[in-house]
């Protein structure tokens, strides 16, 4: 072998670090199984264009919790009803957190509505408006023309659109 000289070394450090920091990740954190993803990418190459469906046959071979990594973002997917009403009802306060992009700062208000707020004083306080003031049972059937009407534009609308193929 002949010698790799001072850059070689260096660029070997790197990736050796590299590798032990990926495997120490991997040892530290017990993550439930998933496919196994690809560097940079992680899942996105492997999710089949019928999303419900690839994720279906992956809790098949991974059981109802699974990794699955969206470039290098860790999203961990509940496939069952129970298990998701546990996690979402018990565990709450541990998941509220969510990761955020650009576009998602831009559509949220940088984090101050209901979906993309973190888990806080202001998060409560907007659940529980929510809760009171557009989910009771009668904001609910109040508004319930609205939803038939907006419904059936949808499904007037891709109607029309599977027409013209």
């Amino acid at each position: 072998v002949p010698e790799m000289g001072p850059f070689g070394v260096v660029v070997t450090g790197i990736v050796a670090i590299a590798i032990v920091y990926k495997l120490v990740q991997r040892w530290r954190f017990k993550l439930p199984p998933g496919p196994r993803p690809w560097p940079v990418v992680g899942n996105l190459l492997q999710i089949e264009p019928v999303r419900f469906r690839c994720f279906w046959d992956w809790s098949k071979k991974y059981g109802p919790i699974m990794s699955v990594w969206f470039g290098s973002t860790l999203n961990v997917v509940v496939s069952n009803t129970e298990l998701a009403k546990e996690v979402l009802k018990e565990h709450d306060q541990q998941l509220a957190d969510r990761p955020r992009s650009r576009s998602a700062e831009k559509f949220s208000r940088n984090g101050q509505d209901l979906i993309w707020a973190d888990y806080g004083p202001h998060y409560v306080k907007v659940r529980k408006v929510c809760t009171l003031e557009l989910f009771s049972p009668k904001r609910l059937e109040a508004l319930r023309p609205i939803r038939e009407d907006e419904v059936a534009a949808m499904v007037e609308s891709i109607f029309n659109d599977c027409g013209k193929q």
